[in-house]
C-alpha cells in the first residue's frame, strides 16, 4: 500500500493539496519533492530549459529535471505543519508525487506501518491512516 499524506505545495502565487507517497528510499541531502509533470505545469513552472540530473534508482538511472523551490506542508485535516522549503524536480513518466528522506524528516513525519499505510507526527502518539493516492497525468 505505501504511506501517503495531505500537502500543499506552494510554488509563487500558486498552491495545490495533492496526496504524496513517502519514499525512505528517495535519499536526498536536502528536502527534495518529486513533482510530476502535468502538477508542475498546474503550479506554474516553466518547462523551458531546465538543467537535468541523472539519478540511480533500483538498479538503473533515470533523467531528472531540475524545477526550482517550492514550499511543502502536512495538512493533516487535525493539524498542518510549518511551511518546509524543498527541492522540486520532476522525472517524466511519474505521476505521483514523491517526498524524500530528508522532506520526510524536516515535515516531523514517522513511517509507522509501511503495508498498512500507518503513520505518525514525531510529537504526538496519535497514528494516521495513509490517504487515497492521487495520480497527475495529463
Amino acid at each position: 500500500m505505501g504511506v501517503r499524506v495531505r500537502v500543499g505545495i506552494k510554488y509563487r502565487d500558486r498552491y495545490v493539496v495533492t496526496a504524496a507517497l513517502l519514499n525512505s528510499g528517495y535519499e536526498t541531502s536536502e528536502p527534495e519533492i518529486h513533482i510530476p509533470l502535468a502538477l508542475a505545469r498546474r503550479l506554474g513552472f516553466s518547462l523551458e530549459g531546465l538543467r537535468s540530473e541523472r539519478y540511480s534508482v533500483v538498479g538503473t538511472e533515470v533523467t531528472t529535471y531540475v524545477l526550482g523551490y517550492v514550499q511543502v506542508r502536512v495538512e493533516a485535516g487535525d493539524r498542518v505543519t510549518d511551511w518546509v522549503r524543498a527541492r522540486a524536480v520532476m522525472v517524466p513518466g511519474e505521476y505521483e508525487v514523491l517526498l524524500s528522506d530528508s522532506l520526510i524528516e524536516a515535515l516531523n513525519i514517522q513511517i509507522v506501518k509501511p503495508r498498512q499505510g500507518v503513520w505518525k507526527f514525531v510529537d504526538e502518539e496519535k497514528q494516521r491512516l495513509s490517504v487515497e493516492p492521487m495520480y497527475w497525468m495529463e
